[in-house]
């Protein structure tokens, strides 16, 4: 039996997708977190799902500028892609590229484009449902900054390496060494 798909909203994708690329994108950046001496007291699980939350709502909030029913899917494609890419094996316990990819973009990105995306009225309404999103996950950043700013302040100090692990940092690395001749 064929099931109809239901549409699904820009701003939907948008925090579907800043929810994958932080929770399964950044799994080298939560382990080496977990790894660290400074939290083996139990705070980890608080300071690794504060990050978490804070990195999501930053994925959100950029994709939020993205979310029109024609650049999201795209949007999320290289974005899923380029975490990939950027993700170096080893990083992964030695995982081989086509499992990696498998893992981390296959299964989303079946999704992603087995949906129909769903279109708002008017460019004015898209607008403003992209605007709240942003406001909304900037609200969200704001308040985990506010509530974790000492943890987070401290710990990115003294471990700043662990901001290379952030996927948009190793794709923009990856982009700048690209030399077209």
């Amino acid at each position: 039996m064929l099931t109809r798909r239901t549409p699904q909203s820009p701003q939907h994708l948008a925090m579907l997708g800043g929810l994958w690329l932080s929770c399964v994108g950044q799994l080298p950046l939560w382990q080496a977190l977990h790894g660290l001496p400074e939290l083996a007291d139990g705070r980890a699980p608080v300071f690794i799902g504060s990050t978490m939350v804070l990195v999501a709502a930053l994925f959100t909030l950029a994709l939020s500028a993205l979310a029109w029913p024609r650049v999201i899917r795209g949007a999320l494609t290289l974005a899923l892609l380029g975490t990939v890419w950027s993700t170096p094996a080893a990083d992964w316990g030695g995982m081989p590229a086509v499992t990696q990819f498998v893992v981390l973009a296959g299964g989303p990105l079946a999704w992603l484009w087995s949906r129909p995306v769903r279109h708002a009225p008017d460019a004015w309404a898209q607008l403003l449902n992209n605007l709240g999103l942003a406001m909304v996950a900037a609200g969200v950043v704001a308040a985990v900054l506010i509530l974790s700013v000492a943890d987070f302040s401290w710990m990115w100090l003294q471990h700043a390496t662990l901001l290379e692990l952030l996927s948009p940092i190793r794709v923009w690395r990856l982009l700048g060494s690209v030399h077209i001749a």
